[in-house]
Formats: structure tokens, C-alpha cells, sequence
């Protein structure tokens, strides 16, 4: 093996490095599924969803009723991350982000319904 300051060794001899694509993604290892974080994330980006949806149609809350709401749409965007969870785990390769997204919604929102349904004693 030869000295890093080997003044007989020429730069260029080293191997190049492989060409980068920041548009391609590394492929998922075999046998990698989708982790429990993962799909909390997935849940919770439709809290800010609902949030902005809130606003649009009922206009800007005060600093307590935003509190409020947004604390209400934790405990609905956990569980819907766990049963999204419990069905994308089981899967394998492991799904994409946005296949997470898009099916934690459903369980979101029933959540979010029946949980402010219970919340107004309907």
C-alpha cells in the first residue's frame, strides 16, 4: 500500500466517482417496511390540512380556539398513523410517502368525526 503523500502517484489513477442524480432515489432494501414513524408523519400532515380548511370556511379563530382545535387533531392523527401503521407494515417493499398520506385520510378524518361527535354529546 502506498503513502497518501506518495509524490510518484498521480490524481489521476484514483477511480472516478459515480455520476449524481439528485431525481433518483436510492432503492429501498429488501425486507425494509414502513416504520411507525413513518406513518404518524403521514397522519399528520392532514392536520394542518384540516386546520387551513377550518380557516377558509370559518374564518380566523382566536388564539384559544386555535389551541384547542389543534389539540384536538392530535389524539385523531395518532391513532390514524397506527392503523396506518398496522395495515402498510405488513407490506413489502415499503410503500411510499405518499401512498401513507393518502391512506391514513380516511382513518383521519373518522376519527376526527367521531371524536368531535362524542365531544358535543351527539
Amino acid at each position: 500500500m502506498t503513502h497518501p503523500a506518495d509524490p510518484h502517484r498521480n490524481p489521476h489513477d484514483l477511480p472516478a466517482a459515480p455520476p449524481v442524480n439528485p431525481g433518483e432515489q436510492a432503492p429501498l432494501a429488501q425486507g425494509k417496511r414502513a416504520g411507525f414513524g413513518s406513518a404518524l408523519l403521514a397522519a399528520l400532515v392532514w392536520v394542518p390540512v384540516n386546520f387551513v380548511i377550518a380557516l377558509l370556511v370559518a374564518g380566523a379563530p382566536s388564539a384559544e380556539q386555535a389551541g384547542a382545535f389543534i389539540g384536538a387533531s392530535i389524539v385523531p392523527a395518532v391513532l390514524a398513523g397506527l392503523v396506518t401503521w398496522l395495515i402498510a407494515k405488513r407490506s413489502t417493499p415499503a410503500w411510499a410517502f405518499w401512498k401513507l398520506v393518502l391512506l391514513a385520510l380516511p382513518f383521519y378524518l373518522l376519527v376526527r368525526l367521531l371524536l368531535a361527535s362524542a365531544s358535543t354529546g351527539a
